[in-house]
């Protein structure tokens, strides 16, 4: 990683106003200083050699491997590869065809002996398949090397030396620059001037969320040792307030200034990824508790400062060195370094398979969206119509306007998701009523608006699909039924497999509970349940490791379960929660409480209810978050073991059936947000190097370089996810404008466009998540073009 780099501008030819109006003096100094930054971080990846990154890292082992092979030398990032795999469920035989850089590849990692893809390679102008050294290369865990030799390299005096080199730059070049912004005086520029000279008078300090807490990576102020009535000096790059400079009066304002920046979810992603690695998932959850009661902000303290004068950078640059080793131990962590060959690979290719198995629910697995079933609905009910009147004409419902009158229109598409009601009692009189073929659409004569008046009172749409969900999906019978539920099931199962290698490798569970908990998830098979429990069954006694129903006050969460393992007569027993915000997934039942408290869940488990239950699961969080005393955990109840996981399946059924009955949200809001949440996470999953192995995939904080193939990520929320998506999203508004080329198109784009599949997918799914109108022509026939590229995307999943 470029570790230092936050203010080397990505375009120095482009300068803001606020240079352009400087004297040349200034315009010469801030030159200056700029390439004394950019020198000191040159100077620093060459102390690091292939540790600058593990994508560095990899590039140098997959060079040196093609120059043993060939004699040769070439980049490994100019090397494309082609992996393709099969596997299957159900019956069904599944493709997944991977196209990357033979880096990425190497950073990817290895499936299991057996399991393996067939990988093709271009190199030297010759396409090879599965050369012998390649595999050889592979079987070496490039993140595990990479990882275990971290520590070490950063620990070296010349690295930190190099760093404190960058520091002083970093410091001196952004007061410069926050000087000519306005946001420093010419006192307070010579007073950072003088603290990174060595000036024993001034201190510079980290911060800290928590004395408890190790200090944030980056942050700092400056004052005078003594008392004095000078400004305290905010130092925060990049910060949710829009200067990396503050001046202040005093300590308890910068407390009171940091505190504001919590308000919203860009502020507490800042404080949490500039957390420490070991304290982030508390904090976060800190974080999250403070958006909802101010009062619970403690404020910001001074870290411990022990260098004074020539050293007084030390803290600073050595606070960033364990920041980062601390990081890189959190991607890699111990567990993960110590891992057999077979366990980190077995972990890959269960990561394929649910990338493949992920990207075909979204296209024809999970729930139709409402939109699409109510489009679908009303071309088939005019399509018959015409038809009987002699009339055979391919309808499209998004060409059709209907105008109620001139200040209501929409098309008869959303006229019927909106359920809409109209009469139309003399249509020969009236000008309104009426609908309107747009100029794109075929003629048709034999379609009446009074057709169209009647089915806005009698079609019935909502009805309609939950009747398609008790018919098909509740099905087991029904083959669309079917294969709808083993795809969610299988997903569900690889999805805890996941969990649990990510808990063993991250240290929260022994090697004896993560093989007695791959049982019990290996022993559920879809198409042979497990024996009923007995009427009235107690957890305590079943004498064998199960999992069970998670349930609060009574009533079932949705989605999460607990495992109860027996082992040599005592009984542990761990908390699962998919997706959960602060990134684990599998923890101590006992840590429930905590996870409310410190961790934010306490909407994740409210969201999961159905909504009858949600005001009283409802009070039971708030309770939890607020009260310091009251810690009324759950316990597993009788009759709640799981024999069969297509209950687990039929639940998330019954849910949404229940929710609609209780109106609290539309049957179209409903649907949008279930499709919504399984396409972020399908893109997230395809569109990153490789599987986070600490922590979540859907808890990562996304950034643009991870999905670009950086490995910068951190725990949190999914407000970092949701915005880096979101902004992929309302930019596919920009293809085919003016400058915009298909060279512009994002990895992200590309990946959200080739999981969706088809333009129409993708025009609606942009209006209904983006809250914008819909794409224009110009962007919907650059989107085909992707389409139609056979290299337009990284990523293709086939149902064969």
């Amino acid at each position: 990683m470029n570790v230092m780099n936050e203010l080397i501008p990505a375009n120095i030819e482009k300068h803001p106003q606020w240079l352009e109006s400087a004297s040349v003096a200034d315009k010469l100094h801030y030159s200056e200083l700029e390439q004394n930054l950019i020198a000191s971080q040159i100077h620093l990846n060459n102390q690091l050699g292939s540790f600058t990154s593990v994508q560095a890292y990899a590039r140098d082992l997959a060079s040196q491997a093609i120059f043993k092979e060939y004699s040769r030398p070439t980049d490994p990032d100019t090397v494309m590869t082609s992996s393709h795999y099969l596997f299957t469920l159900d019956g069904c035989t599944f493709s997944q065809e991977d196209k990357r850089s033979l880096t990425d590849l190497l950073l990817h990692g290895l499936h299991d002996a057996g399991r393996r893809p067939q990988i093709s390679l271009q190199l030297f102008g010759a396409r090879v398949i599965n050369p012998r050294w390649l595999e050889a290369l592979m079987s070496r865990d490039v993140r595990a090397d990479y990882g275990s030799a971290f520590r070490e390299v950063y620990q070296r005096p010349n690295v930190l030396v190099a760093m404190k080199n960058i520091t002083r730059d970093q410091l001196l070049f952004s007061a410069f620059s926050a000087k000519l912004q306005g946001d420093l005086s010419d006192a307070n520029l010579q007073r950072v001037r003088g603290v990174v000279g060595g000036d024993e008078s001034l201190i510079i300090a980290p911060l800290q969320l928590h004395q408890d807490r190790r200090p944030l990576m980056g942050l700092a102020v400056i004052n005078s040792r003594s008392p004095s009535q000078d400004d305290w000096l905010l130092y925060a790059p990049n910060s949710p307030g829009g200067k990396d400079w503050y001046e202040l009066p005093s300590l308890r304002r910068v407390s009171l200034d940091i505190g504001s920046w919590i308000e919203a979810s860009a502020g507490r992603d800042y404080l949490s990824w500039r957390s420490h690695a070991q304290d982030r998932e508390v904090i976060g959850g800190y974080l999250k508790q403070i958006s909802k009661l101010p009062n619970l902000w403690e404020g910001i303290s001074l870290a411990p400062t022990p260098f004074i004068g020539v050293e007084a950078l030390t803290t600073l640059a050595s606070n960033h060195r364990n920041w980062l080793v601390a990081q890189e131990e959190s991607h890699t962590p111990y567990g993960y370094r110590q891992a057999c060959d077979q366990q980190r690979q077995v972990f890959t290719r269960i990561n394929c398979e649910l990338r493949a198995l992920r990207t075909i629910e979204v296209r024809q697995g999970g729930f139709i969206s409402y939109d699409r079933f109510c489009h679908q609905l009303i071309k088939q009910r005019v399509e018959e119509t015409l038809l009987a009147g002699g009339e055979q004409v391919a309808v499209d419902p998004d060409r059709i306007e209907v105008q109620i009158s001139p200040g209501q229109r929409m098309t008869l598409t959303e006229l019927i998701v909106g359920e809409v009601h109209f009469y139309a009692t003399a249509p020969l009189r009236d000008l309104y009523p009426r609908f309107v073929l747009k100029a794109s659409h075929p003629p048709i004569s034999k379609l009446d608006i009074r057709h169209i008046a009647s089915w806005s009172n009698t079609l019935r749409p909502g009805a309609k699909y939950i009747g398609m969900l008790r018919s098909i999906y509740m099905n087991r019978t029904h083959p669309d039924g079917r294969f709808k539920r083993y795809l969610h099931l299988g997903i569900m199962q690889r999805q805890m497999r996941v969990a649990i290698y990510q808990a063993l490798f991250a240290g929260r569970v022994s090697n004896t509970h993560f093989s007695e908990l791959m049982k019990v998830v290996d022993a559920f098979d879809l198409y042979q349940p497990q024996p009923e429990a007995p009427l009235g069954e107690a957890p305590d006694s079943v004498r064998h490791s199960a999992m069970f129903q998670l349930r609060l006050k009574d009533h079932r969460v949705v989605g999460a379960f607990v495992f109860r393992l027996y082992i040599a007569g005592k009984a542990e027993e761990y908390l699962y929660t998919p997706n959960a915000p602060d990134g684990c997934e599998l923890r101590p039942f006992n840590d429930f409480v905590s996870a409310v408290k410190n961790r934010g869940l306490g909407d994740y488990f409210y969201d999961r209810m159905p909504a009858v239950y949600q005001r009283l699961i409802g009070t039971y969080m708030t309770d939890l978050e607020q009260l310091a005393n009251y810690n009324e955990a759950p316990r597993l109840e009788r009759n709640s073991r799981i024999t069969d996981l297509n209950t687990c399946y039929d639940e998330v059924l019954r849910k949404v059936m229940s929710d609609v009955d209780e109106a609290t949200q539309s049957l179209e809001e409903i649907i949008t947000g279930i499709v919504f949440d399984t396409v972020v996470t399908a893109v997230g999953i395809i569109s990153v190097v490789y599987p986070p192995v600490g922590i979540a995939l859907g808890a990562a904080l996304l950034t643009k370089e991870l999905v670009q193939g950086g490995e910068a990520y951190s725990l949190g929320d999914r407000a970092k996810a949701l915005g880096h998506f979101t902004d992929a999203l309302i930019e596919l508004a920009m293809l085919g404008y003016g400058g915009h080329k298909l060279t512009q198109v994002t990895k992200l784009q590309k990946d959200l466009i080739g999981l969706l599949g088809d333009v129409y997918t993708v025009d609606k799914f942009y209006a209904k998540a983006s809250g914008q109108p819909q794409l224009h022509q110009r962007a919907l026939e650059a989107i085909q073009e992707i389409l139609d590229d056979p290299d337009g995307t990284s990523s293709k999943t086939i149902l064969l």
